[in-house]
């Protein structure tokens, strides 16, 4: 598990999230926009099919398909989900 930054534009804040790293990002993203939507009482514009998780350490959209650990995300990673 890592403690990671994920900010969420369309809410306009910045969540901490302890996530696994083995885990398909496709799968975080769609835990991640559920816990938000419960938190905040709201909907993300789209399904979490149409939402994209990016790295803004490493400046790239990082594949639904791939783990975090496939990209060196670590500890205090700065994550943005649009």
């Amino acid at each position: 598990m890592i403690m990671v930054d994920v900010t969420v534009p369309s809410v306009g804040r910045q969540y901490n999230f302890s996530l696994e790293e083995q885990t398909p990002i496709s799968l975080l993203i769609a835990e991640i926009s559920e816990v938000i939507c419960q938190k905040e009482g709201c909907r993300l514009d789209g399904d979490s099919q149409n939402l994209h998780m990016c790295s803004r350490d490493r400046q790239c959209i990082l594949s639904g398909g791939a783990t975090l650990s496939q990209y060196g995300i670590e500890n205090g990673a700065q994550l943005i989900l649009v």
